[in-house]
C-alpha cells in the first residue's frame, strides 16, 4: 500500500481464469437506447443482481455478437444472460456446446442443457382473453406479434383455449400480425379500422403493450373511443401501460424479476453452484385499468414472495 500496488484485474483474471464480468446480449442494436420499457426493465433486474455481487457488465447486441472470428464464446466475460433470443437463434446452443455459463431469459422452450427463464405466456394470453370474454365482448381480436419472437405461438395458444372456454368460435379473421412497438400496431389497426363495421371487432388483445398503445392511437385518430368503441388489454405491464390514456388493462409479466433471477442463476453457474431448476416458468397475473371498462378483479401473485425472487431487491424502489 506504502508503494502504490493496486490490484491489476487484467492480473488478476489470467491467475483466476475469471474476468469478473458477465455479458447482456440483445437481439437488436438500438436495444440499450430506445427507450422500450420492456428493455429497460431487463436491464434493471440484471444490473441490480450484478452490482450486488461485484459483476460488471459487458453489453452486446447480435449484430456485433457474442462470438470472436473462431467462432469461440467472447473470453471477456465469465458466461452470458441472452435476453429475447429469436426463435432460430444459435448462440444458447452454441454457449452450451462449449459448456459456457449461459442463461436465456424470455426465450421459449430450449433444449437441456440450456438454462431458461420465461413467464407463462399461454396463461396471459388466456387471462387476457378470458376477462374480454368475461365482459360480455363475442367478437375478440388479437394483435400478434409474428412467429421471429418466442412469446407469440404460446400467448396465440392461450387467446384461443380462452376462446374455447367461452364457446367462442375461433375466427381466422380476428387473428391480425402487428408487431411489438406501437407503430406496427397502429399500422395493424388502421388496416382493421378499413373493414366495413359490421367487421370490427369489440374487444382486442394486443400482444404487448406498445402494439396496444399503437391501436389506442389508431383507434383515436378515426375519432373513436377506447373503451367505449373497443376494449383493449395488454401484455408486459411496464410503467409505460399506467401512463397511456385511457390506463391500459395489461397482463403483467414480471420483467423486472426475470432479469434478476437470470443474472442470479448465471452468478451461481459462474461460481460453480448449478442450478436445480434450469427451467423456470414464472406466474402471470392481470392488472385491471380503464382500457376495458371494467372493475373486475382476479386474483395476483406477490412475486416478492416466489423462492427465485432475489430478497435484496424488496428493499429497492
Amino acid at each position: 500500500a506504502k508503494l502504490g500496488y493496486v490490484p491489476n484485474p487484467i492480473a488478476r483474471s489470467l491467475s483466476t481464469g475469471k474476468s469478473g464480468v458477465l455479458g447482456l446480449v440483445f437481439p437488436y442494436v438500438d436495444a440499450f437506447i430506445d427507450r422500450n420499457p420492456f428493455c429497460t426493465m431487463v436491464m434493471n433486474g440484471v444490473f441490480s443482481v450484478a452490482i450486488a455481487d461485484h459483476y460488471n457488465m459487458m453489453l452486446y447486441t447480435v449484430r456485433d455478437g457474442a462470438f470472436s472470428n473462431r467462432n469461440r464464446i467472447d473470453p471477456r466475460v465469465d458466461g452470458l444472460i441472452v435476453a429475447l433470443p429469436g426463435v432460430n437463434d444459435p448462440l444458447p446452443l452454441k454457449c452450451a456446446e462449449q459448456n459456457f455459463p449461459c442463461v436465456a431469459v424470455v426465450s421459449g422452450e430450449l433444449p437441456d442443457p440450456v438454462i431458461t427463464v420465461n413467464a407463462n405466456d399461454e396463461e396471459g394470453g388466456f387471462l387476457a382473453t378470458h376477462h374480454l370474454a368475461n365482459l360480455g365482448h363475442k367478437k375478440i381480436m388479437m394483435l400478434h406479434g409474428g412467429d421471429t419472437v418466442c412469446t407469440n405461438r404460446p400467448r396465440i395458444a392461450g387467446y384461443k383455449r380462452a376462446l374455447e372456454t367461452h364457446g367462442l368460435p375461433f375466427d381466422e379473421s380476428l387473428l391480425v400480425q402487428a408487431g411489438f412497438d406501437w407503430r406496427p400496431g397502429f399500422e395493424a389497426m388502421i388496416k382493421i379500422l378499413e373493414r366495413p363495421p359490421q367487421e370490427w371487432p369489440t374487444a382486442i388483445f394486443a400482444v404487448n403493450d406498445l402494439c396496444a398503445a399503437g391501436a389506442i392511437r389508431a383507434i383515436r385518430s378515426r375519432g373513436l373511443r377506447v373503451p367505449e368503441d373497443f376494449a383493449i388489454v395488454g401484455f408486459d405491464d411496464t410503467w409505460f401501460a399506467a401512463t397511456i390514456q385511457p390506463t391500459l388493462t395489461t397482463v403483467r409479466m414480471p420483467i423486472q424479476e426475470m432479469g434478476a433471477l437470470a443474472t442470479r442463476l448465471l452468478v451461481g453457474e459462474v461460481d460453480g453452484q448449478p442450478a436445480t431448476d434450469r427451467k423456470v416458468v414464472l406466474p402471470v397475473s392481470l392488472t385491471i385499468r380503464a382500457s376495458c371498462g371494467s372493475t373486475i378483479s382476479y386474483p395476483t401473485t406477490d412475486f416478492a414472495e416466489s423462492p427465485f425472487f432475489p430478497s435484496f431487491l424488496d428493499k429497492q424502489p
